[in-house]
């Protein structure tokens, strides 16, 4: 019998001759004799044969084989399918005041291009009451601000804590609040406030961003409800801390949710001409890096994901080995499947995961299986490796989930049915946000590029740009520049080896930014996992050094003096700004001074500057130097535009 021919390389020893030849005008012009007699078209056939016998070789290695070669560069299995998770709310019909709705409740939405039902499950218990929230105002000092219709609209953002117009950016302090009006009292109710805030960050995919960052709030948020009467809400003392509170968004800095318990009895009281049940969160520790700016508040609304039922089978094993049962639905979700043998867990103990990707290292009492989640297989071992199930009937049971992929990244307001018949006459369901997180399953060639890409990701800090990398590269930590200086000591004037100073600016609006204390921790943290054995790390904060401009200038003509005045203020905080200055506009470096001849060009290029007569930096007609952890920002300037 003839061995089947493999589906090699598609060039052949005739195409890989011809490639080379035509590359000779380019690479060797004088050669021009490209007959077959010639000694160099004799040595292009020669190592054509050897790359063909070459592609040949590497082309017979199998699936499997890759398999295990991405196994030992730490790829231990292709990824499954991921199921999409979404937030959806429920409202009550008529007439009812309240329903329980339980954890893996099933409701459905119509797949906008197969016109399917896609199943999803929600994760919790929730109790859907009938309040409704109403009023969303923000107080700064005395002043209010209503947000109301702004929570209405869909993509209007508003900050939690006020915008200041004349500042150009919101800066919370401590006392600044933020308040929410119902219509109906909460007492003795569990409220789920979920908050969508806007969030510039789109987290990476690589390693370092998958493992659960330790991220310390650098704001504290008080939680209150009032229970005073219909006057004097001012009165601290008419307001009680809730007294059983879950916050899954970290003090307003991610988008998530806030589990209360209200348990004394709410009062009403008429705040900015609105007469409401209030709960309001009060800004105790003021120190945000990002202001948190809201898109959307909602109550009734639990998460869900994309999901079947769970699926319950029986099968007779063979007592054969290599026992292979086809599940009949497909693909499986990843770590939902359990298998019992006689209504025993196939397991050798609790602490020995059943599910191997092979049977290599298995052991022939092991009760290990291999699960294939697309096509829904399972295979068990032939007593070498892996024990074989005793034959029985119907001895075996199988339970699962089914879904995931991309299929599950539904749009908004698709979801609109509850499969439960009687829980369906009490209440309505809808997302108002699209799902998202739903991903088909991984091919090999996609693992295999992901093994590639992985090569060239830092994840062990050796250098100092390894340092800055890591810290660039994980968003979550907000941090908009950072900056390594090796063998530098924060309270000693001589270098020091071994020792690793990174300075860090947050992500922030304000001209002078400074990173938290729990920003460092954050940061230092992170580092310790990636940072060499003997290498003591330092996370600093940069030292800023105020650069205040006293400059005259001569107008051009027809040109007005406040109008040049405000331009060349302009330019200087622009080329002073330590996040967006600098030459290259990305930010003034660190340690560089500041000198006169930049500050006489900038003020130059300013629209309506005819030339400069004289430039004062911090009152002194000098460079400024700028230690090499330092940064610089504006400060006060003090501009003369003359005729």
């Amino acid at each position: 019998m003839v061995l089947p021919k493999e589906d090699l390389d598609n060039k052949s020893f005739e195409e890989l001759v011809k490639e080379a030849v035509l590359r000779i005008p380019i690479y060797a012009p004088g050669w021009t004799d490209h007959n077959i007699h010639d000694p160099g078209i004799t040595f292009i056939e020669l190592f054509a044969w050897l790359a063909e016998i070459q592609l040949y070789s590497m082309n017979r290695i199998s699936d499997k084989s890759y398999r295990k070669f991405l196994k030992l560069m730490g790829i231990k299995k292709l990824e499954p399918a991921k199921a999409a998770n979404v937030d959806v709310t429920f409202s009550l019909l008529q007439n009812i005041t309240s329903k329980s709705v339980q954890a893996g409740t099933m409701i459905a939405a119509k797949g906008h291009i197969s016109g399917k039902d896609i199943s999803f499950e929600t994760k919790k218990d929730l109790l859907v009451i009938d309040s409704k929230l109403e009023t969303i105002l923000t107080r700064l000092s005395e002043e209010f601000i209503d947000n109301s219709k702004a929570n209405m609209n869909e993509n209007v953002y508003y900050y939690a804590f006020g915008y200041n117009p004349n500042e150009g950016q919101c800066i919370p302090n401590v006392g600044d609040e933020l308040y929410f009006g119902f219509d109906k009292s909460l007492t003795g109710k569990e409220l789920p406030l979920t908050f969508y805030l806007f969030e510039e960050d789109l987290f990476q995919t690589d390693r370092s961003c998958e493992e659960k960052k330790d991220l310390s709030a650098s704001t504290r948020l008080g939680w209150e409800y009032y229970t005073g009467g219909d006057e004097d809400w001012e009165n601290s003392n008419n307001w009680t801390s809730i007294e059983k509170i879950t916050d899954n968004t970290k003090h307003l800095t991610v988008s998530g949710r806030i589990w209360m318990n209200i348990q004394r009895v709410m009062g009403q009281v008429d705040i900015n001409s609105a007469n409401r049940f209030w709960i309001r969160c009060r800004v105790e520790q003021a120190g945000y890096e990002i202001t948190p700016k809201i898109d959307l508040i909602l109550i009734n609304t639990v998460s869900a994901i994309q999901r079947s039922a769970l699926k319950v089978e029986t099968f007779s094993s063979s007592g054969l080995p290599e026992f292979i049962i086809d599940l009949k639905d497909a693909p499986v979700l990843d770590k939902t499947l359990t298998v019992k043998l006689n209504n025993k867990e196939w397991r050798n103990d609790v602490y020995c995961n059943p599910e191997v990707e092979d049977f290599d290292a298995s052991k022939p009492e092991d009760k290990h299986y291999i699960v294939d989640l697309t096509s829904g297989r399972v295979t068990f071992g032939n007593g070498i490796n892996g024990k074989i199930p005793p034959a029985g009937t119907n001895n075996i049971t199988v339970s699962y989930h089914t879904g995931g992929g991309v299929r599950g990244n539904i749009r908004p307001n698709t979801i609109n049915r509850v499969l439960d018949g009687q829980l369906a006459e009490k209440v309505n369901v809808d997302n108002m946000k699209a799902a998202t997180g739903g991903k088909d399953s991984e091919i090999l060639k996609e693992a295999i590029y992901r093994a590639r890409k992985d090569l060239k990701t830092v994840y062990r800090a050796v250098t100092s740009l390894d340092y800055e990398h890591i810290i660039m590269n994980t968003s979550k930590l907000k941090v908009a520049r950072a900056k390594t200086i090796p063998r530098y000591h924060p309270s000693q004037t001589s270098q020091v080896p071994g020792i690793v100073s990174i300075i860090i600016v947050p992500k922030s609006p304000y001209a002078k930014p400074m990173p938290s204390d729990e920003l460092l921790k954050s940061v230092y943290r992170h580092l310790e996992k990636q940072r060499l054995l003997a290498t003591e790390l330092f996370i600093i904060p940069p030292e800023y050094t105020k650069i205040s401009v006293d400059t005259t200038v001569k107008m051009k003509p027809r040109f007005v003096k406040k109008t040049i005045e405000k331009n060349v203020k302009t330019e200087l905080d622009k080329f002073l700004n330590p996040l967006t200055g600098g030459v290259e506009g990305n930010g003034w470096p660190f340690g560089r001074s500041v000198y006169l001849s930049e500050i006489y060009q900038i003020i130059d290029s300013a629209e309506g500057v005819d030339y400069v007569q004289s430039v004062k930096l911090n009152k002194k007609e000098v460079d400024i130097d700028i230690p090499s952890h330092g940064l610089v920002y504006s400060g006060n300037q003090v501009i003369k535009a003359e005729e």
